[in-house]
């Protein structure tokens, strides 16, 4: 399971040891659902690391899908659909005023009765403050909410805004148990969602698990138990896959293709909007100048990298802009592996390569460090790749794994192999906090906006004129202009999209498994079970 960025901070979730929590009223089965233990309705999961917290306004989509309903969900091939509300959100003319019309009937899993007072009450949430949620720049566009009626909500924004759509994806709890602060609300390992599973328990350290909700308003999921081990190394998630111990895990490519095949199991890869890249700091004195990031990003060989590294699964790109964002991508929009260009853009920069190989410019070495999560192998054999590349140019790159503490204190200084992509479901939310000069400031509270301290005007008014264009053939093709400016003066060098690799037994017992163009988290609540609460037996 791999978290955004922002989630990777501590957050303070109520000291539960290895004590049994029971959020569904008692840990034995849920009246009328069958045992837990019956293998016709359970699934067995081994995920990538433990959750820090359940909070929707810390940890969108993912596993709180599976507690919380959003008014936007995001449905087979990634595609936005109605959730709590009965049709898509509807616009004025002016994209300034968004009304949302509600499903009657809903309730949480406390028994309380859903109603658009919810909703007013988790988007006021999420932009307040006092409540310290890392997503509330994404909702500086909101104005004010309000239920009009019961049923009825009405987003006034602060300038026109066409994206409004996936920020509509936050998952809604019940407004009595929202709490103060996102750190110290009960909601973080408390859910009070109306989605279609509850929290039956959960062994800190161990375990976690879910329970079908009979009052579930699309209908009683027929997997009632959902099992989630925390089984962080991947060797010992694909050893308990082959023991057939769990059903299924998140596999690298590489393993994922060693495991599939033997023991009833399968590959199921999912596209993805989940993109690396390696930010340059402008503030160190290579970076500065555009020649010498396009440089770098030639001397790159990126298909090298998806063959070696993905074992296929991936496809190379150049900026954040992936497959995923559909006409609002720039195939074109891309960098060759072309050393010898690279280096004579280098050469005409003043970077001459000294005797020691390694090139310098009035007595400065083109020398950098690049750091990645130590635990990551991914992003380890990303790092190698890309110093090894540039040490054929004369680029010293030194490589340093690190925890996810420190690595937020030095991206100013420093480059950092980055994993974006944790909206890819509109371009606005994919593309903007990643290149727009507002995020360019350097912030160890949002070190993973625009890590490079990228500033640009042109990009600015593209990105500007894209959110707040309502045509859908213009809004595309002003990204797609953004694209071909970005591979001229490149704030980062990203390498590759990826698909998400997983491997799974027993799918063919069931009917209704859709595939999903998933974000930049992956984990067991994506692959083939992000629809799990919707599959019916054969």
């Amino acid at each position: 399971m791999h978290l955004h960025p922002h989630l990777r901070r501590p957050v303070a979730v109520v000291a539960l040891g290895l004590a049994v929590l029971v959020a569904a009223g008692c840990s034995a089965a849920v009246p009328g659902q069958g045992t837990a233990d019956d293998p016709a309705t359970t699934l067995r999961l081994a995920e990538t690391g433990e959750y820090d917290t359940l909070h929707p306004l810390e940890y969108p989509l993912g596993i709180t899908s599976k507690l919380y309903d959003s008014l936007v969900r995001v449905g087979a091939h990634g595609v936005l659909e109605p959730g709590l509300a009965t049709a898509m959100p509807e616009p004025d003319e002016s994209l300034t005023s968004w009304t949302v019309t509600l499903r009657e009937g809903v309730t949480f899993s406390d028994g309380s009765a859903f109603d658009a007072q919810d909703v007013v009450a988790v988007f006021d949430a999420v932009r307040d403050p006092a409540v310290g949620s890392w997503m509330a720049a994404d909702y500086a566009m909101v104005e004010q909410v309000t239920a009009v009626d019961a049923t009825t909500v009405r987003f006034d924004l602060a300038y026109p805004y066409a994206g409004l759509p996936a920020r509509l994806t936050l998952g809604i709890p019940a407004s009595e148990a929202l709490g103060g602060d996102v750190v110290g609300s009960a909601l973080a390992s408390e859910p009070v969602g109306t989605g279609p599973y509850v929290l039956a328990e959960w062994r800190k350290g161990e375990s976690m698990t879910l329970r079908a909700r009979e009052g579930w308003w699309g209908g009683t999921p027929q997997v009632q138990t959902i099992h989630l081990a925390f089984v962080s190394d991947e060797n010992a998630r694909a050893q308990r896959l082959r023991a057939g111990e769990v059903d299924g895990a998140q596999l690298s490519p590489r393993v994922a293709a060693q495991v599939a095949g033997a023991d009833g199991l399968e590959l199921v890869a999912n596209a993805s909007g989940d993109y690396r890249a390696i930010p340059l700091p402008v503030t160190l004195p290579f970076f500065a100048d555009p020649a010498v990031r396009v440089a770098v990003n030639l001397g790159t060989d990126r298909q090298a990298m998806i063959d070696g590294i993905l074992a296929g699964h991936g496809t190379a790109v150049a900026t954040p802009f992936t497959p995923a964002q559909g006409d609002a991508y720039e195939p074109s929009a891309t960098f060759a592996h072309d050393p010898a260009a690279a280096g004579a853009l280098l050469d005409g920069a003043g970077w001459a390569v000294g005797a020691d190989g390694v090139r310098a410019k009035d007595g400065v070495p083109f020398a950098f460090t690049v750091m990645y999560f130590a635990e990551d192998t991914l992003r380890r054999d990303i790092a190698q790749a890309f110093a090894s590349d540039l040490a054929a140019l004369g680029i010293d790159v030194a490589l340093e794994g690190v925890d996810r503490r420190y690595a937020v204190t030095a991206m100013d200084q420093k480059a950092f192999v980055l994993g974006g992509g944790d909206m890819p479901y509109d371009p606005d939310a994919q593309a903007y906090r990643q290149l727009h000069s507002d995020f360019a400031g350097f912030d160890e509270d949002d070190a993973y906006s625009n890590p490079s301290g990228y500033a640009d005007p042109q990009v600015d008014s593209l990105l500007a004129a894209a959110r707040t264009e309502p045509d859908p053939d213009a809004r595309a093709a002003l990204y797609r202009e953004l694209q071909t400016v970005l591979v001229a003066n490149p704030p980062t060098v990203t390498v590759f999209a990826l698909e998400h690799t997983y491997v799974a037994r027993g799918l063919d017992a069931w009917d209704g498994i859709e595939p999903v163009l998933e974000p930049h988290e992956h984990g067991v609540a994506w692959g083939p079970w992000f629809n799990v609460q919707e599959w019916t037996r054969r």
